[in-house]
């Protein structure tokens, strides 16, 4: 297994680092971990690094893992130029070396002038030609709390992509829609495979329909209003979708289906409607409905607002939780992310 190194955004504490392996695992292959750090995890796995890039939205660059050191420029220096970094880049092929720093992480320390001192080392050992404009190889390092972890990048995340998708840009526009970045990153933490079946039975405009879609499952979207499914149909349409089945359905009542993964956002926001039902009642009853839906040991992640504790619920239909993430979306909403697996 190689060792990969995953240069992760600060948009949360814990869910950036549970979509990356929620996505290895989604490409049935395993991980074990090396290092934890802030924004950077390092994992053992054979996982294709160009493939987890085209996946993820929390994560903002994959590298093969170097070396991790403590933080001053003696400790870098001597780590990387103990590690197989020249072994590691072919001959002729030019390069650069960046260094970044995770917050205020080793402020004492210059990442112009370290990143130039770590290229100087390099090129001593073996003849190769920095180019700072394109390189072919490029190296970073990362200052984070009291250590420094290099690698050669592998892959980039295009974190673009998910701004130009902003629900105010699409066709068929709703106030209740997910931003596409934790819809992406709900997705994976479904542990959706390329080519499986995936439902939202909340699907609303399709917001997180569109994403899977995206990655290269097969969505199915169900709305209990005709309207939404429609504003679905559109937006899958223009995002030139074309595998996708829609239907105006009630969560609580499925047509017979079995898919891979599920991945929704009930409505409980103050832009979203339970049809008059207490919410508690519409996850009751939902729950089992949604798990008859999942296939044996496939995956549901769910999203409800604080103070509502779907544990207990879901267990009640098979299903067993693994893990739950807490998001805060205003001064009034918290949203709880549940990941359930079902039994």
């Amino acid at each position: 297994m190689s060792r990969l190194m995953f240069v992760l955004s600060g948009e949360h504490r814990t869910l950036p680092a549970a979509e990356v392996e929620a996505a290895i695992k989604a490409e049935r292959r395993s991980f074990k971990e090396v290092e934890r750090l802030d924004q950077v995890l390092v994992l053992e796995t054979k996982a294709n690094p160009e493939i987890l890039a085209s996946r993820l939205a929390m994560c903002r660059e994959i590298c093969h893992h170097l070396c991790t050191s403590g933080a001053t420029e003696e400790e870098i220096l001597g780590a990387v130029g103990s590690s197989d970094v020249v072994d590691l880049i072919p001959h002729g092929k030019t390069f650069a070396v960046r260094v970044e720093r995770v917050k205020r992480s080793s402020p004492s320390l210059d990442t112009i002038e370290l990143s130039k001192k770590v290229a100087g080392a390099i090129a001593e050992e073996i003849e190769f030609k920095v180019d700072l404009v394109r390189p072919q190889i490029e190296l970073l390092g990362v200052l984070t709390g009291d250590s420094c972890v290099f690698g050669i990048t592998a892959a980039r995340v295009d974190r673009k992509q998910f701004t130009r998708r902003k629900p105010t840009t699409r066709p068929a526009f709703h106030p209740g829609t997910l931003e596409p970045l934790l819809a992406r990153c709900m997705v994976n933490l479904a542990r959706t495979p390329r080519g499986g079946a995936f439902l939202d039975p909340f699907c609303g405009v399709g917001g997180i329909l569109l994403e899977a879609g995206i990655i290269g499952a097969k969505p199915i979207g169900v709305d209990i209003e005709e309207k939404m499914v429609e504003g679905a149909r559109v937006n899958l349409e223009a995002m030139g979708i074309q595998d996708y089945k829609l239907s105006v359905g009630d969560a609580r009542r499925l047509p017979p289906l079995l898919v891979d993964a599920v991945a929704t956002d009930p409505p409980y926001g103050r832009q979203s409607s339970t049809a008059g039902m207490k919410l508690e009642e519409l996850y009751r009853e939902a729950l089992p409905s949604i798990a008859g839906a999942l296939k044996k040991r496939g995956f549901l992640c769910i999203t409800s607002p604080t103070g509502l504790e779907l544990e207990d619920l879901a267990a009640s239909a098979g299903l067993i939780k693994v893990e739950q993430h807490e998001q805060r979306v205003h001064r009034s909403l918290t949203r709880q992310i549940y990941v359930f697996r079902k039994k």
